[in-house]
């Protein structure tokens, strides 16, 4: 009986490099190493990984991630590798488990690490189990994330709840950094680390100015009571809730700090790939900034030396001129003196900030320490 080609792609095989099981794509590549496929020796691959008792027990483990089951398939790719203590398919789908039972507390992202090694060292080609293994990582970190926000969207206000997710994140990150080390040209394992990065920031952000905005609300919907105790407890409780938003987004920034440099690595990462992010767009713009400004100042350097000495004359004369007048009162000179003198001292003042505003326009925007800083070194 002859299959028609629809059937054909639809078989399962499995791939000679990296030992994927999957369905046979039409353009014969495996969907995880990148390998090409050839359909018959794939097929048989197949067929011998899925006889025998170690075959049976790891079909075993299949069906019971297809049903969500990860607790029985850990006990099966267990069962597996007592078996056979070389299977990579084995030591790569206990990885994947071991995240998936995790608790949010306890995520054994050092313990899968260490079995997606194995898988990698008992593979017959290890670069492209390498690839396989990171295909899975970025799946399976894709997939838990979700979970560890959402534990901190329902216990957002406990204290101490931001560090608790950011330490979270770093546990579960560090499998998804392994992937880019294992795949390191392959970029959608770089955006899933920047992405999630971004969210880990963002979202609780978004909760404290949300919290911080619900208490402002509150309070100055409470002042429009007719009565005073409840209006001044309305506006004590809305200045406690604000406080306490505040203190949070202090906490956020202070916890941001680790997930700050991670974002980094992967920003760095993906401009290294030819894909842009925000932070290397910032960069780039501040850059472009400090150099218009450097310009400025080197064409504009004489002009802004003169304004200078304009500031220093102007800065000595109104201090000259407040000691005058501090002596005039003292020692009671006529009022149409002490007058002069603090005119005279008012406009000392007012030619010093012109000539410091003055130097801060020639210079492109650069503050006066910097300017005083660059002429020390024109000098």
């Amino acid at each position: 009986m002859m299959l028609t080609k629809e059937l054909i792609e639809k078989m399962q095989i499995k791939c000679t490099s990296c030992g994927a099981t999957q369905e046979l794509a039409a353009n014969h590549q495996c969907g995880y190493c990148g390998s090409a496929i050839e359909k018959e020796k794939a097929q048989e691959n197949y067929k011998s990984s899925t006889t025998g008792e170690v075959g049976n027990l790891m079909m075993m483990a299949e069906t019971a991630v297809d049903a969500t089951n990860w607790e029985e398939a850990l006990q099966y790719y267990n069962k597996a590798l007592e078996k056979d203590i070389t299977n990579s398919d084995a030591w790569l789908g206990k990885g994947i488990a071991m995240v998936y039972t995790s608790k949010i507390g306890d995520i054994k992202t050092k313990e899968a690490i260490a079995y997606w090694k194995n898988a990698i060292k008992h593979a017959e080609n290890a670069d492209a189990m390498g690839k396989r293994v990171a295909k899975e990582i970025n799946t399976v970190v894709n997939a838990f994330y979700p979970a560890i926000e959402n534990h901190y969207i329902e216990f957002n206000e406990l204290d101490n709840s931001y560090q608790e997710l950011a330490s979270r994140f770093a546990t579960l990150e560090s499998a998804q950094d392994y992937a880019t080390q294992l795949d390191g040209e392959n970029i959608s394992y770089h955006e899933t680390g920047y992405a999630l990065c971004k969210r880990v920031i963002d979202l609780p952000k978004k909760y404290a100015s949300a919290a911080h905005s619900s208490a402002l609300a509150e309070g100055i919907a409470g002042q429009f009571t007719s009565n005073e105790y409840s209006r001044k407890y309305a506006a004590q409780d809305a200045r406690g809730k604000m406080n306490k938003a505040n203190a949070r987004k202090s906490e956020i920034e202070q916890a941001a700090l680790v997930v700050n440099r991670l974002i980094a690595k992967y920003s760095n990462s993906l401009v290294r790939l030819g894909v842009e992010t925000e932070e290397h767009r910032r960069a780039e713009e501040s850059h472009k900034q400090r150099t218009a400004s450097n310009e400025m100042l080197s064409k504009n350097i004489d002009k802004i030396k003169s304004s200078y000495l304009m500031l220093k004359v102007s800065t000595i004369a109104f201090v000259l001129l407040l000691a005058s007048s501090y002596i005039a009162l003292n020692y009671h000179l006529s009022t149409a003196t002490f007058t002069a003198i603090a005119l005279l001292a008012g406009i000392s003042g007012c030619l010093a900030i012109i000539a410091q505003n003055k130097m801060e326009k020639l210079s492109g925007g650069k503050k006066f320490g910097h300017i005083t800083k660059a002429l020390k070194r024109k000098n």
